[in-house]
């Protein structure tokens, strides 16, 4: 805590020395913010030196992760920075402990580095074998850090990118900082999470004078929020018992929204680059918040509702399976939440079974990795794949496409949609329309949703109890991440996680399902066992779960990672992402995370 203080004196410091400048100008904000970002880069060099230094000396553990503390510390106020605008450069500074390969570079593994590589020697406690890695892991960050001091003195910053920044800063700290996403061994969130939203209300702080000239009551109200938030995350020491449902509902998606008005009444623009999250929305669980063609191919940005009306047709058409007995909607079924209840389903040969659990297809749209594999990108392209495929559909989009220009129903549909003659019937076409179509079946109107855009009677305590578990003490929201809860990390939405859990074939046995997953796909080692994390919205309409459709229940899901996954199980697993250990969560607990996952399940018609 004392450590937390400091940091916050010598950024106020900060504060008063440079925001000394002509408030009417408009680069008064970024140039206050450059100084204080050069010269809190210059405090994390030092606190990363004193870290260095004290290795050197082989100092005790205690003392060790008491530098190291100080030294996170020191980075969180600049995260919002360095994530903005040197992403690649932060990913070495404190990005996941991970080992990475590219798809198109097989052969070159990528090695973690920074904090979160640090943190994993020295939790809970150092080892002696580990000093030297230690050691040179410690020059590491030196080095990485050395690429952000030069770039403090150069970088130009602007007012709508600080906006952008700011905001994206508040979602990572609600969606990533709160649920320990960098912080899974030393458990030290919170006061990160303080200091990170310190860093918010410094640059806010540049901008409060002229919105106290515009609007006191925005202005105040604002910096009302900063403080409340800033003191629960300093003033609450227990990981597991804090109340985030509480904390993101009433202080951090309302600051939000307020940084979206203070940037209105200063008439700063919005970035003109594409977001996946609209800028302009007030909060993350606003209503349209979200690009439904960010992850589109560009031909697809635009949908009409002509598309949408030709692709729901098609959808419920068998005329796209090679037998006619087939259509999308017999294994999407819209009375189970697009998903159809079995194991795995029937192939369309009466053969061997589809390997694979059949996923809900709501909200499909809102990521950019598709099949559980996530082998294909566009759903265009998943499309072409699910008709083309032996044991699905059997189809040929080439000849559903001339039987469809056969069909006058079809070819007005067509002509509205696509403004094509008959004889321009095309496979891209169908593909597209039927996209179309999944783009339109967004559903984010869950009782969650809806207590977090202010309806305050929608949840049951027993749900509010399980969502600061499911953030908490059950790490799920590290993997499943708000406020969409499938793989795609906010703020940026960049990029859908996949990962290795031991699923087994068995339910009650600790053997590996034989399925290898993203390995299939692009044959590297790293991808043995990894499939796509899912989206936990309507997930209890959608049983049995896993990509082998093992479990047949929310229970027994919860048990498997309540115990560790395969690892838990006693399976010899390399790589499982997983963390190992149990949760230690009792009765009550899991079925407080089962009430949560429940209220995620869709208000609205489905259809």
């Amino acid at each position: 805590m004392r450590i937390g203080v400091i940091v916050i004196a010598v950024t106020l410091l900060a504060i008063l020395a440079y925001s000394i400048i002509d408030l009417k100008a408009d680069s008064a904000a970024p140039l206050a913010t450059s100084r204080w970002y050069q010269f809190q880069a210059n405090e994390l060099e030092q606190k990363v030196a004193a870290l260095c230094t004290a290795i050197e000396q082989r100092q005790p553990t205690q003392k060790l992760q008491q530098a190291f503390f100080a030294a996170r510390l020191a980075y969180k106020p600049l995260e919002l920075l360095t994530t903005y605008y040197m992403p690649y450069t932060d990913r070495f500074i404190n990005g996941p402990n991970l080992q990475e390969v590219e798809a198109d570079e097989k052969d070159v593994t990528i090695q973690p580095e920074g904090f979160q590589v640090l943190e994993a020697l020295l939790f809970p406690t150092l080892q002696n074998t580990d000093t030297a890695a230690l050691r040179q892991e410690a020059q590491r960050l030196q080095a990485n850090l050395q690429r952000v001091h030069m770039r403090a003195s150069s970088q130009d910053f602007t007012d709508a990118q600080l906006f952008d920044a700011m905001r994206q800063e508040v979602l990572r700290i609600s969606s990533l900082g709160l649920s320990g996403f960098d912080s899974p061994e030393a458990q030290y969130s919170l006061p990160e999470a303080a200091a990170a939203l310190h860093g918010v209300e410094t640059i806010w702080h540049f901008y409060a004078t002229r919105v106290q000239l515009i609007n006191t009551e925005l202005a105040n109200h604002t910096q009302e929020l900063f403080t409340n938030a800033r003191q629960i995350l300093q003033t609450h020491t227990d990981f597991n018992t804090l109340d985030r449902l509480h904390l993101i509902s009433n202080y951090l998606d309302p600051l939000m929204v307020n940084l979206k008005l203070v940037r209105e009444a200063l008439n700063i623009p919005y970035t003109q680059l594409p977001h996946f999250l609209d800028p302009a929305a007030s909060h993350t669980f606003a209503k349209d918040a979200f690009d439904v063609t960010f992850y589109a191919p560009d031909q697809a940005q635009v949908i009409t509702a002509d598309q949408i009306t030709l692709g729901k047709q098609l959808f419920y058409d068998r005329v796209l399976s090679y037998n006619g007995q087939r259509s999308c909607a017999t294994c999407h079924d819209p009375h189970k939440a697009f998903s159809d209840g079995l194991k795995t389903p029937a192939a369309l040969d009466g053969e061997a079974p589809v390997i694979r659990n059949t996923p809900t297809i709501l909200n499909a749209a809102l990521q950019p990795g598709l099949f559980y594999d996530q082998r294909v990108a566009y759903l265009e392209d998943q499309v072409n794949t699910v008709v083309h495929n032996r044991a699905e559909m059997h189809g040929d989009l080439k000849a559903a496409a001339l039987k469809l220009q056969q069909q006058t129903r079809y070819q007005q549909l067509f002509k509205k949609a696509f403004d094509v003659q008959p004889s321009e019937i095309n496979p891209q076409n169908i593909q597209r329309a039927i996209a179309s179509y999944i783009r339109s079946l967004i559903k984010l109107n869950s009782a969650f949703d809806e207590y977090m855009r202010g309806d305050t009677t929608r949840l049951t305590a027993a749900a509010k109890r399980g969502f600061n578990i499911f953030m908490g003490k059950a790490k799920c929201g590290t993997c499943h991440f708000m406020p969409l809860f499938n793989g795609v990390a906010p703020p940026d939405f960049a990029k859908a996680e996949a990962e290795i859990i031991g699923v087994p074939a068995i339910k009650d046995k600790p053997v590996i399902d034989t399925d290898n997953g993203k390995y299939n796909v692009h044959h590297i080692a790293l991808y043995r066992y990894a499939f796509k994390t899912p989206t936990l919205r309507n997930i209890a309409l959608t049983a049995p779960y896993m990509h082998n459709g093992v479990f047949n229940t929310l229970e027994e899901v919860i048990t498997f990672y309540n115990n560790g996954g395969g690892a838990g199980m006693g399976m010899q697993l390399q790589g499982q992402t997983l963390p190992t250990d149990s949760l230690h969560l009792n009765q009550q607990e899991q079925q407080d995370v089962i009430a949560f996952m429940q209220s995620l399940t869709d208000t609205a018609a489905i259809q």
